[in-house]
């Protein structure tokens, strides 16, 4: 159906899937040989981080088709669902962001997520200063929906902790960041840096769309290059 609809739209070209043969990356790979100026990635946010990995700071663009309106992927191109993906292509909105990444070399364009099962002590390293907290979920984000961002190379902190006992440098950072309270137990906070450093009492798993994607300790930072992303004509940066 996407196909037909790419079709009607005059948008041709070749379609090849991943394989136990041949993987996404080495679909890429063959892809970028053949010259081709636009990849797109229809699918999930396991295949579109792939692809835009493969194209970090390259001259061809990233396109997205995601097959669920309500995903992150939706909102970060702003379409609201497959067949204004499809719109996006033709009408061919460039916007350049930056992604985030792990030491261990696995990027994403939304978010990952550290997996807590019950609240468990997590420290966080940033450049200029440390966080220590009972966390009961945790998410950074190179775009979350909702959330806007201070900059393309800053990825966001999310963070639901157990109210921890009063200190001076926690309340001086909560007054700068902006840190409210949901609940006399919660606490709902908002960090924002370039990397930072994840960092727990026993080995924790970091998930990307549910996967594994890596393990605490960890560090994850925004990319230094771009890539060259399609959007919708309403997406916003």
């Amino acid at each position: 159906e996407i196909k037909t609809h790419l079709g009607s739209l005059g948008i041709s070209g070749e379609y090849a899937y991943p394989t136990a043969a041949q993987s996404t990356e080495e679909l890429v790979d063959l892809a970028l040989s053949k010259k081709y100026t636009t990849i797109v990635a229809i699918g999930d946010e396991d295949i579109a981080n792939t692809i835009a990995g493969r194209l970090l700071g390259r001259k061809e663009a990233l396109g997205i088709i995601p097959l669920e309106s309500t995903s992150s992927l939706s909102e970060l191109i702003g379409a609201a669902g497959w067949k204004e993906a499809c719109e996006s292509l033709r009408f061919r909105k460039i916007s350049e962001i930056n992604l985030g990444q792990t030491a261990s070399g696995v990027y994403f364009l939304t978010s990952v997520q550290l997996d807590i099962t019950s609240p468990a002590e997590i420290t966080l390293e940033f450049k200029d200063f440390l966080v220590q907290a009972k966390l009961k979920k945790l998410t950074i984000a190179n775009f979350s929906p909702g959330v806007r961002k201070i900059g393309s190379d800053y990825l966001d902190v999310l963070m639901t902790s157990i109210a921890p006992k009063e200190n001076a440098v926690l309340s001086t950072f909560a007054s700068i960041l902006g840190l409210k309270t949901t609940s006399k137990e919660n606490q709902l906070s908002l960090l924002r840096g370039r990397s930072l450093r994840i960092f727990a009492k026993s080995p924790m798993q970091i998930l990307s769309n549910g996967r594994l994607i890596a393990k605490t300790p960890q560090l994850l930072e925004s990319t230094d290059e771009k890539i060259r992303l399609i959007t919708a004509k309403s997406a916003t940066k």
